[in-house]
């Protein structure tokens, strides 16, 4: 790695010319467009390395059967390059990705 950081951009769709991700930024969060919108779209799903997620509405979410936040728990994975993405998205205050 040569230091340099590279843009963060979405992905133009070869046939239009414009990238698709505006429209779609519904699929950000589905789990199974995860991986793909955060290559794909990063700009558009906040992604992109180095966010910061901005204090007053910095909060993990709740997982919708327990009601709380598994955050917590998974602090482990904060720093975990393979979760990184999803981490810096779902448990931005525990991960300490707060402004």
């Amino acid at each position: 790695m040569n230091g340099k950081h590279l843009a963060c951009v979405d992905l133009v769709n070869p046939r239009t010319g414009v990238s698709d991700c505006p429209s779609r930024a519904y699929l950000c969060n589905n789990t199974v467009y995860f991986t793909l919108m955060t290559q794909q779209c990063p700009k558009t799903c906040n992604r992109c390395p180095g966010t910061v997620t901005p204090g007053s509405s910095c909060r993990d979410l709740v997982n919708p059967t327990t009601g709380v936040s598994d955050c917590p728990r998974m602090a482990s994975y904060c720093r975990n390059s393979a979760y990184l993405a999803l981490m810096r998205q779902q448990c931005p205050k525990t991960c300490g990705y707060c402004v």
